[in-house]
């Protein structure tokens, strides 16, 4: 299967991430993909860029005369059992793409179960977001099965986390619920090096294993892309 585009890659900004937006524009380009969101961590994670980076961030991407469609995003987190994020949506209106998902050292990893999985499903119904993070894999245990159910109704996307694929067993069950319910799914790197943008191998061997519709796979075409999030990718 071919991805077109890297929709979660990690800066500097980030904290804990090794190379520039610069820098991984270029292995983007570099990898021939047509697309790549930087969706640092906002100020819910340790380390994580402020809001004025974000709102900075289109700009800054503009700037950027690399031939591949830069996408401003971020990855953000839950900050109450409503489904609020940590930025406002004055923050978000200045981005493309809003991701979030459950790290550690953030409200939601402090949470039992049950308050996860409803802050997550609350997210999810009022759109707060667009893709769910690695809810495979993830620092954080909640109830997949009725998180894939709001997502599917929802219309928000999950995310096969190049990252976090060593418990095949584990991905190959969340596949098989995702394809059930109709779920579409987003194949990403996760990248926080530059040299791991655009490597999605694990993840395409297990989709291939799990015989995963191609059609429930948002990143396999710039087509679907824009029909699925409204993001053409045309460089600007």
């Amino acid at each position: 299967m071919n991805i077109v585009a890297d929709l979660h890659t990690h800066t500097v900004a980030s904290g804990h991430a090794a190379d520039t937006i610069r820098t991984v524009c270029e292995k983007a380009r570099q990898k021939g993909l047509d697309g790549v969101a930087i969706t640092d961590h906002g100020p819910g994670v340790p380390g994580g860029a402020n809001p004025i980076y974000f709102m900075a961030l289109k700009r800054m991407l503009r700037g950027i005369e690399t031939p591949v469609r830069k996408i401003a995003g971020i990855e953000e987190d839950i900050s109450n059992v409503k489904g609020d994020l940590t930025l406002d949506d004055e923050v978000h209106r200045s981005l493309e793409i809003v991701t979030a998902g459950c790290h550690p050292y953030t409200w939601i990893a402090e949470q039992p179960m049950k308050v996860r999985t409803d802050a997550i499903i609350n997210a999810v119904t009022r759109k707060n977001i667009q893709i769910l993070t690695h809810p495979v894999a993830s620092f954080c245990d909640f109830d997949l099965p009725a998180v894939i159910g709001a997502c599917t109704d929802a219309g928000v996307a999950l995310e096969l986390n190049e990252s976090k694929t060593e418990d095949v067993g584990t991905i190959l069950k969340f596949l098989e619920m995702c394809a059930k319910s109709g779920a579409r799914i987003v194949l990403s790197s996760d990248a926080h090096v530059a040299e791991e943008v655009g490597i999605f191998h694990r993840g395409a061997s297990i989709l291939k294993t799990a015989r995963f519709p191609e059609e429930l796979v948002i990143n396999r075409s710039a087509d679907a892309i824009e029909s699925f999030f409204g993001i053409g990718l045309q460089v600007q």
